[in-house]
């Protein structure tokens, strides 16, 4: 029933009231009636008075129920605008917030409406520190009595806040307002585990313009400051970050001690000639049960508990161990026909080796399997300069940060990054699981052995002595794993952070490859399963084939997503655009939590949106 309509009937059932009033006036007891008439008259107008204070209730209230749904859920719509918008992106969730109070207020109701000049919603502070949410709406509600008892203005206005939303004395002003505080998690531990490759120095769309890491920079930097914002203090933010650069290695230096039980002392067994421990660059391999990788966090050895845990060993790179022989030709063209004529050769046994800047390993000496895929045992080069190996090549530069609540600290380590070096996503993911897992931990392991972190307990526990404990890991990456490429030393199938130091086996009994079977003869170039090719011409610089190395990826998503972690997978730049990068990644994210971003600015947005929805929503008023 319309409000007009609503009012008729009101009207029509006082009046059948008050037809008798002029026949009691002609009969005997006139005077009676008269005192009656006007007993009646007030106590018609207080009935209206009453209708018109029930209606009021009913409809505040109903305003509030919309307000506060519209406000609780355009909290939640804050993540789809980057948790602070302006310009454009506010006058958008504003919009937004109106259509929640809409949905949630029938319309017309009791003839009251909302102008869009009385309903406001505004956002203010930081999504680490809290957002405040505030939402008003206000409007006319048509009254009965001044149209009963002759009160009634001559421009009442009709109602709906088409006036201006103005009051008359037709009219009572009805609103609503509320507050919502939007807070992140209680405790929130946080690892962005971040692809550093050299592929990250191209240009984001794959053209021309800002480079990939440059925007990985920025959009990094944005969420830190979200979340551990520089101004005030840390007291009562319980946000923790920490960082892992990955490429075929990642680097633990200052985050992880060289003297701590979970490394082992001894070299691996490949050419140790000229290695030193001491001049080690901070770069770990894969520990090992007996030959076998698993997928697995595993812990520091701790004395206290005796718990049997195998140990990581430090990473290098030498030449064979018959030493590498390296041919200059005299010209580049009797270089690229393999004339030796007037060629000089040298053979070196131990690293440091300064290799000349044009060359390719084995180009004129292929070894079985294929010309620069194995160790090389030769490199041919035209020029006698260029650069120089060290037991520490490959080893990627940028190291590690732990969990940590400095702003600047943060800032600086991602300041830092470096493209470098080719793609094993798996080993950052394993050191991103392992900065979340408690076994880690100082109070666990023991001094010395975990985190190096002025808080012991760091990373926290999960056993429930931790409220509101929130484990997440932020991994991308611009592509899929590309393991090694042809001519290239040291050559990263062999000499990576995954399957080791002078090994291509990836042997890992516990993971089962898609087609069936286990990974039990599985290697870092997949060649076991392409006819003994171990070029994948598909890759573009002759990389090994990633097959292999994608599935031991799952297997260790599955693990530290069945460890209780949350993983948000954003695949990035216009060289991840195949479908195989971005299912590779989809399916290692957490429902709901896989991201593609083409370029800078849709990144910058995604990890915008990342911290927003790291946070949870109350209402306070």
């Amino acid at each position: 029933m319309t409000p007009i309509r609503q009012d008729k009937a009101r009207i029509m059932a006082i009046a059948s009231t008050l037809r008798p009033r002029e026949r009691l006036l002609k009969s005997d007891n006139g005077a009676i009636a008269i005192l009656f008439a006007m007993s009646a008259s007030m106590m018609i107008g207080s009935m209206c008075v009453s209708l018109d204070a029930i209606d009021y209730v009913m409809t505040q209230g109903r305003v509030q129920m919309a307000l506060d749904a519209a406000t609780l859920s355009s909290g939640a719509n804050l993540a789809h605008y980057g948790n602070t918008p302006t310009g454009a992106s506010l006058t958008l969730w504003q919009q937004d917030a109106r259509a929640y109070y809409d949905a949630n207020m029938p319309s017309g109701f009791m003839g009251f409406s909302v102008p869009s000049t009385n309903f406001t919603a505004t956002v203010s502070g930081a999504p680490a520190t809290g957002q405040t949410i505030k939402l008003s709406a206000s409007g006319a509600l048509p009254l009965l009595a001044p149209k009963i008892l002759g009160t009634s203005s001559a421009n009442p206005g009709n109602g709906d806040g088409s006036t201006g939303g103005g009051m008359t004395p037709d009219t009572s002003e009805v609103s609503a307002n509320n507050t919502a505080l939007r807070l992140p998690q209680s405790t929130l531990e946080l690892v962005m585990v971040l692809d550093n490759t050299g592929s990250m120095r191209d240009a984001a769309n794959g053209v021309s313009g800002a480079t990939k890491m440059s925007g990985l920079q920025t959009a990094a930097k944005s969420l830190i400051n979200d979340l551990l914002p520089t101004t005030g203090t840390t007291t009562g933010n319980k946000n923790y970050i920490g960082l892992v650069p990955f490429a075929s290695t990642v680097n633990t230096t200052g985050a992880l001690s060289s003297s701590g039980s979970w490394l082992s002392t001894v070299l691996p067994t490949y050419n140790t000639t000229g290695v030193q421990a001491n001049a080690w660059s901070g770069c770990p391999i894969e520990p090992r049960i007996g030959t076998s990788l698993y997928p697995s966090a595993y812990a520091p050895p701790n004395p206290a508990i005796k718990t049997p845990q195998p140990l990581f060993q430090r990473y290098y790179y030498n030449v064979p161990k018959n030493g590498l022989k390296i041919v200059t030709y005299s010209s580049q063209s009797r270089y690229n026909s393999c004339t030796t004529t007037s060629a000089t050769t040298t053979t070196d046994t131990g690293v440091s080796v300064t290799l000349g800047s044009g060359g390719s390993a084995n180009k004129c000496n292929s070894p079985t399997g294929g010309a620069g895929t194995g160790i090389a045992t030769q490199f041919d080069q035209y020029n006698s300069s260029g650069q120089t190996i060290t037991q520490n090549s490959s080893c990627l530069g940028t190291s590690m940060t732990f969990l940590t609540q400095s702003n600047n600290t943060l800032i600086t380590a991602v300041g830092k990054m470096t493209p470098s070096g080719s793609t094993i996503i798996p080993v950052g993911l394993l050191w991103g699981w392992r900065m979340l897992e408690p076994a880690w931990s100082q109070d666990s392991a023991g001094a010395g052995n975990g985190w190096i972190s002025s808080d012991t307990s760091l990373p926290k526990p999960t056993n429930g002595t931790v409220q509101n404990l929130q484990r997440v890991m932020i991994v991308l990456t611009d592509g899929q794993n590309q393991v090694g490429a042809a001519g290239s030393i040291p050559n990263t199938l062999w000499f990576n952070g995954l399957s080791g130091v002078g090994t291509n086996s990836l042997s890992a009994p516990s993971v089962a490859r898609p087609g069936g079977g286990d990974m039990s003869n599985a290697l870092m170039d997949s060649s076991e399963l392409h006819n003994g090719s171990p070029i994948d011409p598909s890759s573009g610089n002759n990389a090994g084939w990633p097959d292999d190395v994608n599935t031991f990826q799952q297997a260790v998503c599955s693990a530290i997503k069945a460890a209780g972690i949350t993983v948000y997978a954003i695949t990035f730049g216009a060289s991840a655009s195949s479908s195989s990068a971005q299912t590779n990644m989809q399916s290692c994210a957490s429902p709901g939590n896989y991201y593609h971003a083409p370029d800078n600015t849709t990144l910058n947005n995604i990890f915008q949106q990342i911290a927003g929805n790291l946070g949870v929503l109350r209402l306070t008023q």
